[in-house]
């Protein structure tokens, strides 16, 4: 009998780590220290005024306040590891468009200044926020400086140096507390970052009896709460169908296997066809993942599967071999037009079912579970062909101002993240909307319809 390899045992060691009673020893450890400190009601807010993300999320806390009897305590950050952001200036451009798309969908005031702070107005607000943080009234202090930093050009660039020592101080606490980047809360041991995480916060406030009025729903649930919620699949003739929802994922990415399910659910629900663009992960391109991010994005994928009924956890790693064989088999799934079938397939099994694929016996369970044929499969683990494509994906990716995975793709409308597929949506319905108007056809039975008819249709 053959003993077991360390590369058996991880996966099991990835289910304990993600597993409910886990979750529930750590949270009871953080809350009997929480409530021995008096801090149960206490949240930490980590900034940064290079971060556009940070005016959408103090307006946000500041809505929170008036639900939830919270404290937000104020911590400006400044310098960020450079191997944290890959690719700074891409970085950079995404995160205002983002930031200002995200703050639009909210009603927010947006960080749409149409140039970038200068390093000598982002200096001046570093000691304005710091200073803030000794206000009584932090959070509305904060969020001022961050409007005007980040929707004019002439913020005033005044007063002295920002205060090192605390600084330095704040940005410890943010390594020491597990996390490397601002516009990020910390809460009972749980990360949440911008807005997009702060449902979870707000339901772990709620368990905590912190709720003014146990009626209100959970805010902060646009960014996914509704996707496909009045989807209505598209005759084939609509114009809409002519497009492809592109998707840019790597097999090792667990956000990338997030938004594969999402993808197909939403190409489905509207009958839009789907184009899978495999690239490599980024260790396998040269770049590097500290541990922090790792386990950062393992937790964070971990809830976000739960809210959305994703199976994650019984993680196989398919790194190097793995990935190889996946992607080297890939054009044989599209030939044999189970593509999708092949990389859904793939995706929970080394995401969800602990199946080492570098295996022969686990790729084996793989392939023949998306009904292709492991005989000749076999056959085509050695063609080395796919390097071309996937590069020439990650070239496509890039030329959309993107870097990242999952990256989504339709007609012009590009975005990144698993959880900004609304963002896609919202084009498809705006296509469906200027069809309708133009007499194309009824999308719900494919019948021609008069101008007048089809601009009810949404």
């Amino acid at each position: 009998m053959r003993r077991p390899e360390k590369a058996d045992l991880m996966p099991w060691f990835a289910r304990a780590l993600s597993s409910a009673p886990r979750h529930s020893i750590k949270n009871a450890i953080q809350n009997t220290r929480a409530k021995i400190r008096g801090e149960q009601d206490l949240a930490r807010v980590f900034i940064n005024p290079r971060d556009p993300y940070g005016l959408p999320l103090l307006q946000a806390l500041t809505q929170l306040q008036e639900n939830y009897r919270v404290r937000f305590r104020l911590h400006t950050v400044w310098r960020l590891d450079d191997d944290m952001f890959p690719e700074p200036a891409l970085w950079r451009a995404w995160a205002q468009q983002d930031a200002t798309r995200l703050a639009n969908l909210y009603d927010f005031t947006p960080p749409d200044r149409p140039t970038p702070p200068s390093e000598t107005e982002l200096t001046s607000a570093t000691a304005r926020l710091l200073a803030a943080e000794k206000a009584s009234e932090a959070l509305s202090t904060a969020l001022k400086v961050f409007e005007q930093l980040w929707r004019s050009t002439t913020f005033e660039a005044a007063g002295g140096p920002p205060d090192e020592a605390t600084l330095s101080e704040n940005e410890a606490m943010l390594r020491r507390l597990g996390h490397y980047q601002g516009s990020m809360v910390w809460y009972l041991g749980d990360w949440f970052w911008g807005v997009d995480r702060l449902d979870h916060l707000e339901r772990s406030l709620t368990r905590q009896g912190l709720k003014r009025n146990a009626a209100e729903a959970t805010t902060f649930t646009r960014t996914w709460a509704d996707l496909t919620a009045n989807a209505t699949a598209l005759p084939g003739n609509h114009p809409a169908t002519k497009t492809p929802l592109e998707v840019f994922f790597s097999i090792r990415s667990p956000y990338s296997y997030l938004g594969l399910e999402r993808a197909t659910r939403l190409a489905n629900a509207w009958n839009i066809p789907l184009q899978l663009r495999p690239v490599l992960p980024m260790l396998m391109r040269g770049q590097s993942v500290p541990d922090a991010k790792k386990w950062y994005i393992f937790h964070d994928t971990k809830r976000e599967a739960d809210k959305l009924g994703i199976p994650y956890g019984f993680v196989a790693d398919p790194l190097g071999p793995g990935v190889e064989r996946c992607y080297a088999l890939f054009e044989f799934a599209r030939s044999e037009g189970r593509e999708i079938d092949y990389m859904r397939t793939y995706a929970r099994a080394v995401n969800a079912e602990g199946i080492r694929s570098e295996t022969d016996e686990g790729l084996k369970r793989i392939v023949e579970r998306a009904g292709l044929d492991w005989q000749k499969a076999k056959t085509l683990l050695n063609d080395e062909s796919w390097r071309d494509w996937a590069e020439e994906n990650r070239q496509a990716m890039y030329e959309c101002g993107l870097w990242g995975v999952p990256s989504f793709r339709y007609g012009a409308v590009s975005c990144w993240g698993q959880d900004r597929l609304w963002v896609i949506e919202e084009e498809i319905k705006k296509r469906v909307e200027t069809s309708s108007t133009q007499g194309v056809c009824d999308p719900t039975n494919d019948a021609k319809v008069t101008q007048s008819q089809c601009r009810n249709v949404r």
